[in-house]
């Protein structure tokens, strides 16, 4: 390799470590947004109707919710769940301004379906971070 080369070579690889330096570990990146997620699942009490680690509830004062271990729902799909509610079951709609101000399942802005409960106490990231939260620590789990 030529001088020149091994001076453009040395630039690059101090660039690149200090490029990495200067950016926030992915580790703690990581951990912060499942800190995130676990702090909107508490907040939304999802615990009281799927257990404590997603394993479904049994009941009680609370309807028993479904195990969110063996869920068949992608990411998208758990946002929507989420966010909107589950009309037609005991599931509410956690995300703040579902239906009114922010469009689910297709449906126009307006009223939610009749039955569904909103329980709007979740913002849009903290409903993706709660579904980052239960794909990591719950769902095939």
């Amino acid at each position: 390799m030529t001088r020149a080369g091994t001076i453009a070579l040395g630039a690059v690889t101090l660039l690149a470590l200090i490029l990495l330096a200067l950016m926030p570990s992915a580790h703690a990146q990581d951990a912060a947004r499942l800190a995130a997620g676990e702090a909107a699942w508490n907040k939304a009490g999802c615990l009281q109707c799927h257990g404590s680690a997603g394993e479904g509830g049994s009941g009680g004062e609370f309807p028993a919710g479904p195990s969110l271990r063996t869920t068949q729902l992608n990411r998208v799909m758990l946002v929507d769940t989420i966010g909107c509610g589950r009309p037609g079951t005991q599931m509410p709609g956690w995300l703040d301004g579902a239906y009114t101000e922010i469009s689910c399942y297709g449906l126009p802005k307006g009223p939610p379906p009749a039955g569904l409960d909103l329980t709007p106490v979740l913002s849009g990231d903290e409903v993706a971070a709660l579904v980052d939260y239960m794909m990591a620590k719950m769902i095939g789990k």
